[in-house]
């Protein structure tokens, strides 16, 4: 039997979320006063495309869970990480996976902004490109993914072609198979990727 790099990666990611979820919650009390600061940049509702602060609400508690505890250990540090980095350092693991499970069971915002139709050929160009290169391997479900595997259809345009980048140029360097995969994509690859994943419905 062999394995993918990335379904390797998805496997340790699921063993690194089970063992968080043996750690005791916060109280529900705690938990509301520690994501009420949240709001202030990742918005509720009507979000702008142009936000380079991504979706949180109704994100996958495994993957809220892993970044926030890789903010707090630097290992996410690009310059777009350095406040999340500040505002990690006090907080316990109980504390995170807490926030990562509440975060979770809020409603996915809508967009302020027009999607990219899909009758428009970038649009197209991002559905083929996003299906050759098996992304729904891990982002399954339509997108949305599970755990560890973040959404990705529906967030921001301006924060997916962000992190892209920052994965591309090995400023995020939490995941280095994703920092290995985008490299392959041309520049318009990636615009066409935005604008699909952004725009699925």
């Amino acid at each position: 039997m062999t394995f993918s790099l990335r379904s390797v990666q998805t496997l340790a990611g699921f063993i690194v979320v089970l063992a968080a979820l043996q750690v005791r919650a916060a109280p529900a009390q705690d938990v509301k006063q520690l994501v009420a600061a949240c709001a202030a940049c990742h918005v509720m509702s009507d979000v702008p495309a142009n936000s380079v602060n991504p979706i949180i609400w109704g994100q996958n508690a495994g993957y809220v869970y892993l970044q926030l505890r890789d903010f707090k250990r630097a290992t996410r540090a690009s310059e777009s990480d350095a406040v999340m980095h500040a505002l990690t350092q006090t907080m316990t693991d109980p504390q995170m996976l807490a926030i990562a499970e509440y975060v979770s069971a809020q409603p996915w915002p809508k967009s302020q902004n027009g999607t990219t139709p899909p009758t428009d050929p970038l649009f197209r160009r991002g559905a083929l490109v996003a299906a050759y290169g098996d992304c729904g391997g891990c982002h399954f479900n339509n997108w949305q993914g599970y755990s560890a595997n973040p959404r990705l259809r529906g967030q921001t345009p301006a924060y997916l072609t962000t992190t892209i980048d920052e994965f591309r140029s090995g400023k995020r360097g939490n995941s280095p198979g994703m920092s290995d995969f985008l490299r392959i994509y041309t520049a318009e690859d990636i615009r066409a990727i935005v604008a699909y994943l952004s725009s699925a419905e």
